[in-house]
């Protein structure tokens, strides 16, 4: 949904609500968004923060007993919700009270209701609702808000095994070296901490390692890394000697890349099988 449609939409909205506020309840308090947080950011899914103020102008309290919403991603309903409070939170006289309303978004979920969504790169957002305040011992009524956002769709890197050169081979051993890429398909910078793998030649792993230190991977940009890996032919067996020896072999590659964003860690699984050629040092 185009953020100039939502602006409009909300801005529709709450002059629509505004005539039937509450007068006196309307005149004492007024709803107002403080800011927006990404939180519990993961693979799966995060929650979308919002962060609301509540400003009591009266000389006297009002109490937060209830509230309800309906949170909306590219005009399709993804959540409603009605909550009452067993503990009522007090907005106090002469002052300004901030509470936060948490919406869990789960990707497997959004794609099931919006199912264009996971082709973005981020979604438009919009939450309405309304909180219901009483005075401690009966309710005073109804305020709306209406509030828009937008949230990051995350896209693992995309794993690829470049190629397999072999350094040095003898009876005994050989050294190699494997290229495999991770593409970042989102729209923001990875920093890549920590890569740990295991590798396949066929059916039977070679080795394994971890490649440390801060690596980032730019927007919808690409990044090789060198793998080493050095293989004893008594350990591994003479399938793997063979197989060197071929022009090509199937190879795979499975770990896990740790990695930070602007909104937190993350640790990816990745795996990869593919054929691939074999180059050779002359």
């Amino acid at each position: 949904m185009p953020r100039k449609k939502i602006s409009l939409w909300l801005l529709f909205f709450l002059i629509f609500v505004s005539f039937a506020l509450p007068k006196s309840l309307g005149k004492d308090l007024s709803i107002s968004l403080k800011a927006k947080r990404i939180r519990e950011f993961s693979t799966s899914g995060l929650s979308l923060v919002f962060y609301i103020n509540i400003a009591n102008s009266s000389s006297s309290s009002y109490y937060l007993s209830k509230y309800d919403y309906r949170f909306v991603v590219n005009q399709q309903e993804y959540l409603q919700l009605q909550t009452s409070l067993e503990e009522q939170i007090e907005i106090g006289a002469k002052g300004d009270s901030l509470i936060s309303l948490p919406v869990k978004i789960t990707y497997t979920h959004l794609f099931e209701i919006v199912k264009e969504a996971e082709e973005y790169n981020k979604a438009q957002c919009y939450l309405t609702g309304g909180m219901t305040f009483s005075d401690g011992r009966k309710e005073k009524g109804r305020l709306p808000f209406a509030f828009s956002g937008e949230f990051p769709i995350f896209k693992p890197p995309e794993l690829d095994i470049v190629s397999l050169k072999v350094q040095e081979i003898t009876i005994g051993g050989a050294d190699l070296a494997f290229d495999i890429s991770f593409e970042n398909r989102n729209v923001f910078e990875l920093i890549v901490d920590r890569i740990s793998y295991r590798l396949n030649l066929g059916e039977k792993p070679i080795g394994r390692g971890e490649i440390s230190g801060d690596k980032n991977i730019k927007s919808l940009d690409k990044r090789v890394f060198l793998l080493p890996v050095l293989v004893e032919f008594f350990d591994v067996g003479k399938d793997v000697y063979n197989a060197l020896h071929q022009p090509s072999v199937t190879c795979s590659v499975t770990g896990e890349v740790e990695i930070r964003t602007v909104w937190g860690r993350l640790k990816v699984p990745f795996g990869k099988s593919k054929k691939i050629n074999i180059s050779r040092t002359s």
